[in-house]
């Protein structure tokens, strides 16, 4: 599995990238019945009426962690042959092994509440590549991952360094004028993955409808991004992306 030229240029230019049906089918659903598993007694699996707001501590999410270093969670996203593929093609064969996965995220039905805002953000830990993976259907309306496209270009001049996060007095300004643009919801199907730029500006959506939204997350990084991370921006953004480069 990898990128054709086309995918590559849409990924330089919006930032990010959806690929279709890439994870596994039997570890996908390993780790739905995890989740269930630790999930608050009063979420009931089989009465989708439990699920609205969740619990009173949420905000509406729930990011499960725990079994992000499990064999078999590794397997499912930082380890997937395909995935792993596509990631050394844009960043070359010098990642890092994985030891875990960020957890299984996930966003809840909110109900009949009112529509909010959404507010973007960037990421404030140094990676290169991440990867949001869907264990089930992400329907439109459905509290799918939520990207500003091109915003990786905006802001990465905002940043003092290339890799942590260092903002510039221009960022805040630059924050407000992405937040002025259309985002693009990613939703799709068990199995969909999204690929992102580290500086992309993204939330995660309002989930209005009646499932709650779970996807894996993992960051891929390159061995020597503790040297780098601290350096000013380059000019070539893709510096250190040999896929994206064309070399």
């Amino acid at each position: 599995m990898t990128l054709s030229p086309d995918e590559i240029i849409f990924f330089a230019e919006n930032g990010y990238l959806i690929k279709r049906g890439l994870l596994n089918s039997a570890l996908m659903a390993q780790a739905r019945d995890c989740w269930w598993a630790a999930a608050p007694p009063e979420l009931e699996r089989e009465h989708p009426d439990t699920w609205v707001g969740a619990f009173a501590e949420s905000r509406w999410t729930w990011k499960y962690r725990e079994p992000g270093a499990e064999p078999w969670m590794l397997q499912l996203l930082a380890q997937d042959p395909a995935i792993t593929a596509i990631a050394e093609q844009l960043l070359g064969a010098d990642l890092q092994v994985g030891q875990r996965i960020r957890g299984i995220y996930c966003v809840f039905p909110e109900g009949d509440v009112p529509e909010r805002p959404t507010y973007c953000h960037v990421d404030q830990h140094p990676f290169h590549l991440g990867v949001v993976g869907y264990i089930d259907d992400v329907p439109p309306g459905g509290g799918g991952f939520t990207v500003w496209p091109g915003s990786h270009r905006t802001f990465y001049p905002t940043f003092k360094t290339r890799y942590s996060f260092q903002p510039t007095e221009h960022y805040r300004l630059v924050r407000d004028a992405v937040m002025e643009q259309q985002p693009c919801e990613c939703h799709g199907q068990a199995g969909d993955v999204v690929l992102w730029h580290h500086r992309l500006a993204h939330s995660a959506g309002h989930n209005r409808s009646r499932q709650v939204r779970q996807a894996v997350l993992y960051d891929f990084k390159k061995v020597d991004l503790v040297a780098v991370q601290d350096q000013p921006p380059h000019e070539d953004m893709w510096l250190d992306w040999p896929g994206v480069r064309g070399e």
